[in-house]
């Protein structure tokens, strides 16, 4: 698998390239000084491009054709890829999920000024949910004969909500959601391309971390649905795998805009060494904040997205650098990795005066992912959405330059489900002496005060766990 994190090195070279190419008739595109022509015709439902090579350099070189055949979402004459995204916003997790689309809209805007995926361009076709099922439905209504593809689709109850019309369209769709049964081809007929660890997975490396830090008690407090109740399913497993104790079970008792007073106080009264949230930053903080002030003496972990670096701006900074540990699928925004490095050098480009965000990797990452499935499609000579389907559901190796674990999708769920996890610490000191809120993506010191105190790592649980089926069943 090609690794990616050098290509942007070449993007100056490669796009003086493409500037160089020419143009021929209006039903042929010759590229690279002739060596390549298209010519497009029409089916009742695909579209087959003949790609004829000739070999300038040999009169006798026999040539070669190959044939490419497209579909709905994609056009062959313009050779342009259109894929979407179904993004939140201006709800819950709007936070996360702005700084997620922006970095994809950079990944997309520089491969298209460096050549695109062999001179095809892809176009982002972009929708704001609010993470809302009616209007998570209505959107991808909008978009759905549009794109060939759905690169980020935010939410676990909008994506379930709109399983099945993904289904009838054989939509290729990237969840921003952890949901363990994504993992599953028997439920989502292969369609949902996850990325990382999932929710249960995750939970139960959580629990190995917390069994090395010497915990033996949990609470836990979650969303209902299948994010809190998968999430709340790994904590169970990890539980009963390191000989720990429940001692409050708060499992889909965090109900949005409802008081959480009770919840606060059950974990209070429990006493446990640690509590695990899976909720969102928001509502988190607003449980950490009540039980530590009531008197809670222990500490605190959780779901990936129950945290934002932008919680040391508030009240509630010094708590969180104090008790709180942070699942993590990638590594944050100061770490030296190549991946990351070439990441932050894209984003400082295209937004200079941003703050800096570890959601930006997030979605430079999904991008990397939807490259690959684009180029593997492209060379399997099948850019229709079974075709798109076909070359996700046979990548192996993913490489993200040491920003997050390589990541496959060939096999059995059991081979290629991801079992890697980080820990990360909030250091609210760090933070604040490199900015803070003020801090810019421009700034080499940038930092959101995410430090890896635990490398991408295993746990035990994790490792031994037979992955067959959805850890929680909707």
């Amino acid at each position: 698998m090609r690794k990616r994190y050098s290509w942007l090195l070449l993007v100056v070279a490669m796009a003086l390239v493409a500037a160089a190419c020419g143009n021929g008739a209006e039903e042929t595109t010759t590229t690279a000084g002739d060596t390549a022509a298209t010519t497009t015709t029409a089916g009742a439902d695909a579209t087959t491009t003949t790609v004829v090579h000739t070999d300038d350099d040999d009169d006798h070189a026999d040539d070669m054709v190959d044939e490419l055949v497209t579909g709905e979402g994609v056009d062959a004459e313009a050779k342009v890829i259109n894929i979407g995204m179904l993004a939140d916003l201006t709800g819950l997790f709007a936070p996360l999920v702005i700084d997620i689309t922006d970095a994809q809209s950079v990944y997309w805007d520089i491969l298209n000024a460096a050549g695109g995926i062999d001179g095809w361009t892809v176009n982002l076709i972009i929708e704001d949910t609010n993470y809302n099922v009616e209007q998570h439905i209505e959107k991808y209504e909008k978009i759905r004969s549009q794109v060939v593809a759905i690169s980020q689709s935010t939410g676990s109850p909008t994506n379930v909500a709109a399983l099945d019309l993904y289904k009838e369209d054989s939509m290729l769709v990237m969840p921003l959601s952890w949901y363990s049964g994504w993992a599953i081809p028997e439920f989502d007929d292969g369609l949902m391309l996850e990325q990382n660890s999932n929710y249960c997975i995750e939970a139960m490396n959580l629990l190995d971390f917390i069994d090395e830090m010497g915990g033996k008690t949990i609470a836990i407090a979650t969303f209902p649905g299948d994010y809190g109740h998968d999430a709340a399913a790994g904590v169970r497993i990890g539980i009963e795998y390191y000989g720990m104790e429940l001692v409050y079970d708060g499992e889909g008792a965090v109900i949005p805009g409802q008081d959480q007073t009770p919840v606060i106080q059950g974990i209070v009264a429990s006493g446990a060494d640690w509590t695990i949230l899976t909720t969102n930053p928001s509502i988190g903080a607003e449980i950490l904040a009540g039980a530590v002030q009531a008197g809670y003496q222990g500490l605190f972990t959780g779901s990936v997205p129950t945290y934002n670096f932008g919680l040391l701006d508030s009240a509630a900074g010094p708590l969180y650098s104090a008790v709180f540990y942070q699942a993590a699928y990638s590594v944050g925004w100061g770490v030296d990795t190549p991946g990351n490095n070439e990441m932050r050098e894209a984003m400082a480009e295209a937004f200079p005066g941003r703050r800096p965000s570890d959601a930006f990797g997030i979605g430079w990452n999904q991008a990397i992912t939807m490259h690959e499935v684009l180029a593997a499609a492209i060379a399997n000579g099948n850019l229709t959405r079974e075709g798109v389907v076909e070359a996700a559901n046979n990548l192996t190796d993913i490489d993200f330059g040491g920003s997050a674990p390589v990541q496959s999708y060939a096999g059995t769920p059991n081979d290629y489900v991801q079992r890697a996890l980080a820990i990360m610490k909030p250091d609210l000191a760090l933070y604040t002496a490199a900015g803070g809120a003020a801090q810019t993506l421009s700034q080499a010191d940038g930092t959101t005060g995410s430090v890896i105190v635990k490398d991408f790592f295993v746990g035990a649980a994790a490792a031994e766990f037979d992955f067959t089926e959805a850890c929680y069943e909707l």
